[in-house]
């Protein structure tokens, strides 16, 4: 959950609740640039601010729902395929909303948008880059697909059936580790250091995808990092910025293991 605060300027941004439930001598308050908390864990900001802020939130949200099928369907046989593409987008954006709803309202509550995972995409790049997953090689051509042939359709498919259940063999060991209380006992090994280097090693295979869409029309990509401006400079949760404490939010979880 992120939270509201002000800086020296007087506009606002994103803090932790960890950073709120500190208090001015662990961490709210002033911190070491003068930024200051403007709301804490339980207060409510007026309807309007709260519009604006569920806006920014999409906005940051929708350009990683978006991605993850457009990265997806060159692995799929489907770049030259823009109807299904469209639905592949359309599908993440409706499951996206139903799981949203449904932690929202059942789930733990925190005020974030459920979307699309970047963890899942290396393996899955990686699985269907086999000799035995590789696209047939007049998919490559725009003017040999014919998108409703039961042909193509049968292709991207059957590539689509097997990252299904490879996901849903992958998520149910992640639920069985959430259930089991071992997360607990990792956290005591789980610090910092462990997690920087992991995010970036997710990341760094979908550099040449993100260079690749990205260099088709740089305007377009400049553009996308605008919503990302307010926040990148203001207090967010889990990212180094010298205004939360990192080894003491670490310390607090372990606290409550």
């Amino acid at each position: 959950m992120s939270m509201i605060s002000q800086d020296e300027h007087g506009s606002s941004c994103h803090s932790s609740p960890a950073h709120a439930a500190w208090g001015p001598e662990e961490g709210g308050g002033t911190g070491h640039s003068g930024t200051k908390l403007g709301y804490i864990v339980t207060d409510v900001p007026p309807w309007y601010l709260c519009i604006l802020l569920g806006l920014q939130h999409f906005l940051t949200a929708i350009g990683g729902l978006v991605a993850v099928p457009l990265i997806l369907s060159k692995a799929l046989c489907l770049q030259f395929d823009l109807l299904t593409q469209s639905h592949l987008i359309s599908t993440i954006f409706f499951v996206s909303g139903i799981c949203t709803l449904l932690q929202v309202l059942f789930g733990v509550r925190l005020p974030i948008i459920q979307g699309g995972t970047f963890t899942f995409l290396t393996p899955t790049l990686a699985m269907l880059s086999l000799p035995s997953w590789k696209c047939p090689a007049w998919t490559q051509n725009a003017t040999l697909v014919n998108a409703s042939s039961p042909e193509f359709i049968q292709v991207w498919q059957t590539r689509m059936r097997e990252v299904q259940g490879t996901i849903i063999v992958a998520s149910s060991f992640q639920i069985f580790v959430g259930f089991s209380g071992l997360i607990g006992f990792l956290m005591r090994f789980i610090g910092p250091l462990t997690i920087a280097p992991t995010i970036t090693l997710v990341a760094l295979p979908l550099f040449e995808s993100a260079g690749d869409m990205a260099g088709q029309h740089w305007g377009i990509a400049f553009m996308s990092f605008l919503p990302l401006k307010e926040q990148h400079r203001c207090t967010i949760c889990g990212v180094g910025l010298e205004t939360i404490r990192i080894k003491e939010l670490f310390a607090n979880m372990q606290r409550y293991q």
